[in-house]
Parts: structure tokens; sequence; C-alpha cells
């Protein structure tokens, strides 16, 4: 009897996490919106992103980056809307962007030097290793740059 409840624990907490592990867990804790910020020095990020069932994304944002302009520092605000698919391989977070729209809201004579607009690729690929994921919190990991962290909300 011992030895049945043993197996029977060890079959039970094996397929609990390789449940957790499944691109089915990712997709189904991903659902939903998320508060994400990504800020390192001369750039912060904040966006709220919605990811759907039928595999789809959409979000707005705010982005502030400190340009260089001659030996002073300007701090730039851009708003961002995006929509795009998203896809789970493996332990990944693929996404790509269809459209996307950013706007410089307080210093627009940049245009004529720099869009960040130009900056995102639309119709490419982006993948980023899921690090955590839970009810509430993800952080992921870009293939080049920084960590980042997202909140689910409830709207």
């Amino acid at each position: 009897m011992k030895k049945l409840l043993t197996i029977l624990l060890f079959f039970t907490f094996t397929s609990t996490s390789f449940a957790a592990m499944s691109p089915r867990f990712y997709e189904t804790e991903i659902l939903g919106n998320w508060v994400c910020k990504d800020v390192y020095p001369g750039y912060s990020a904040f966006e709220m992103i919605r990811y759907k069932k039928d595999g789809t994304w959409n979000s707005f944002g705010e982005l502030i980056v400190d340009f260089p302009v001659e030996e002073n520092k300007v701090k730039v605000f851009y708003s961002a809307l995006g929509s795009g698919v998203w896809e789970i391989e493996g332990q990944n977070l693929v996404s790509m962007i269809r459209t996307i729209k950013v706007t410089n809201r307080n210093h627009p004579w940049l245009e004529e030097y720099f869009s960040l607009q130009d900056e995102f690729n639309l119709n490419e690929k982006n993948s980023e290793e899921i690090v955590v994921l839970s009810d509430d919190y993800i952080n992921l990991q870009p293939s080049s740059g920084n960590p980042y962290e997202c909140y689910k909300v409830k709207i």
C-alpha cells in the first residue's frame, strides 16, 4: 500500500510538472491583458498588451528615449499602437508585428533626423524566452537585450 501511494504521488508530481511546462500551459496562461515595463538607462517603455485566444495581440503604450542632440540629451516621449500575431514554440513566446504607429509627442522636429517608427520591423518573427510565467506575472528574455516583466491586469 505504501509503495502504491509513493508511485501515485510520483506520477501526480511528474504529470503536474510536465503539464506546467507544456506549450498548452503557456498558451492558456498568457491569454489576457498585461502591463509590461522595460527600463534601462536612456530608455523606458510601458505597454498594455492583450493576448487573444485567436493568436492575435494588440497593444498601446509609451516610450521615453533620451535622444542625443549635440552635447545634450533630449527626453523624447512617444506613443505607440500596435497589433500582430503570437504563438508558443517550446518555452518561447514568438510574436510578429503586423501594424505599428509610433508618434513623437513632444519634439516632432526630430522626425526629420530620426524616425522611431522605422526601427520596428513588420512581419518578422521575434522570439523571447519565457523565464517565469504565473497567473499574474511573466518575465521574458529577448534573444538580444535585457529581460523585462509584465503583470496581468483585469479590465
